[in-house]
């Protein structure tokens, strides 16, 4: 016998199936609420501004950087976001600056008025000017920038670059070229991550070679050791890399032996020896410095110089006066390397190439006359200082950077001289002897070339080395840093010059122990 199931089903559903079976339509779906309209994009209406920039001594049109600022409500320029340069006539354009090789051209600009700074390195006085930009009527700026700061006998180089070869930068090598030549660098060092790299075709190209000069490099840059700047290389297009020495795996040591048989004449720089655990060389090799004891088998002091300013660091004074100390510690302890202060620039914006960069004394300080050896031979000398704007000069006697010279009864005259451009600040000199502060003189604020001219009076009980810092209290805004996110301060250092108080006809390091008794 079957059983019949009772199957309840709910009323609505009854209803709803009957009438779709007789053809009733369903209820319409709710309708959706109406979406306002899309915005017109805004188009930016264009003006047409052409310029030229000369030497005020000679007329002629020179290399220079023009810095735009908008103004009275208009915003600042964005010729990229990026760091690859929109190519201009004679120049590159990227964020809101435009370097120029040629010293004239054009470019579109978005209508509105502008603060335009025309610039051209730390030797080189500055104009603002202001200009309207419309759509109606073409604008033009026509200035003259004066040399004031005499660097006769010294080249400016930057000798920790990157471009497009590392794999964290994107700046075309020929946009490096133009700034550059625009800001008044007169030697590029090619520093990429483990490739070597070389700019000479590239200035060629620009018709920049009586401008700037380069040369060949690489970053050795390693998985557990820090990074580290060798120069003059060899460059090996068969080769992986260019040429590129061996690094991962293997200890400090290790790969400095390699740069000293590949490249005899090659220099080694470490890089931020501080900046963190991972790639700062003293960290990670866990060096004390006051000791003078590295706490990590592999260490070695086998380097011709040492970073002591990096780009990055250029807001950061603690970090520099941690790294200036560990460089004294150096020389107390016999290690005698060379001070350098480089850019480590990635990008066209933040640290720019060539704050800080070096003066090496060269005798012949045109960029064409100029050959990479002698540039070693110079650095590992220590003839040589780093500045992001004032430029000193240190002698003791007929004694220049690097040399060693008599002090009996341990006196010695050092003069001291600081130039700078007028819109670099300078307000604090200083005198070190041993690695300590002696003379510290506040400088009035001026726009005079010389800054400060003044002997200074030296006692040491025993051989010595003297150095001088500058400091400026204005950041060098708007031609480096912006004030917002990056800001650059003026600083200089110079190398030491050697007293030989006990005549035997050399410099001896101090007593570790007493280290910081001049």
């Amino acid at each position: 016998m079957r059983r019949a199931i009772l199957v309840t089903v709910p009323l609505a559903l009854v209803v709803g199936f009957a009438a779709l079976l007789h053809g009733a339509p369903p209820k319409p779906a709710p309708k959706p609420p109406a979406r306002p309209p899309l915005p017109l994009p805004k188009i930016a209406l264009l003006g047409a501004f052409s310029f030229e920039v000369t030497d005020a001594a000679t007329g002629a049109r020179i290399p220079a950087k023009l810095t735009f600022t908008g103004v009275d409500g208009t915003r600042d320029p964005a010729f990229t976001r990026g760091d690859i340069g929109r190519e201009e006539e004679g120049g590159i354009a990227a964020y809101n600056r435009f370097w120029t090789g040629s010293g004239a051209g054009a470019l579109p600009l978005p209508v509105g008025d502008y603060e335009v700074v025309v610039s051209r390195g730390i030797e080189w006085d500055t104009t603002t000017s202001r200009v309207r930009i419309s759509a109606s009527a073409p604008a033009e700026l026509r200035t003259a920038l004066r040399h004031v700061v005499d660097t006769r006998g010294w080249l400016s180089a930057d000798l920790h670059v990157h471009a497009a070869k590392s794999s964290d930068s994107r700046v075309p090598m020929i946009d490096r070229v133009y700034e550059f030549a625009g800001d008044g660098v007169e030697l590029i060092v090619s520093t990429d991550h483990n490739v070597i790299t070389d700019y000479s075709p590239f200035i060629t190209e620009a018709g920049l070679d009586r401008e700037l000069t380069s040369i060949i490099g690489d970053e050795l840059t390693t998985n557990g050791w820090g990074h580290f700047g060798a120069f003059p290389l060899p460059e090996s297009l068969e080769h992986p890399g260019g040429g590129a020495l061996l690094v991962h795996g293997r200890a400090a040591r290790d790969f400095f032996d390699d740069v000293r048989r590949v490249a005899p004449e090659a220099l080694i720089d470490v890089h931020h020896p501080r900046i963190d655990t991972e790639i700062g060389y003293f960290n990670v090799g866990q060096l004390d410095g006051r000791t003078d004891r590295a706490g990590r088998a592999g260490f070695s002091f086998d380097f011709d110089c040492l970073e002591v300013l990096n780009g990055y660091q250029d807001p950061e004074r603690r970090s520099i006066d941690r790294v200036i100390d560990d460089w004294f510690s150096l020389l107390l302890h016999g290690h005698v390397v060379t001070a350098t202060g480089n850019s480590d620039t990635h990008h066209l914006t933040y640290n720019i190439g060539g704050y800080p960069r070096n003066y090496v004394a060269v005798a012949d300080d045109r960029p064409a006359a100029v050959r990479p050896a002698e540039v070693a031979r110079a650095l590992k000398a220590h003839r040589s200082l780093f500045t992001t704007g004032p430029f000193v000069r240190l002698t003791v006697g007929k004694a220049q950077l690097g040399d060693t010279v008599r002090a009996p009864g341990g006196r010695a005259e050092a003069q001291v001289e600081v130039q700078a451009a007028p819109w670099v600040s300078v307000s604090d000199v200083r005198v070190y002897l041993n690695g300590r502060e002696v003379e510290r003189v506040r400088v009035p604020p001026s726009t005079a070339r010389v800054r400060l001219q003044r002997t200074f009076q030296l006692t040491a009980a025993r051989d010595a080395f003297v150095s001088v810092r500058v400091d400026g209290d204005r950041p060098l805004t708007p031609v480096v840093g912006d004030a917002k996110r990056f800001t650059v301060y003026p600083l200089a250092l110079t190398n030491p010059i050697f007293l030989d108080v006990d005549g035997n006809g050399r410099w001896d390091p101090p007593d570790p122990h007493g280290a910081h008794a001049p």
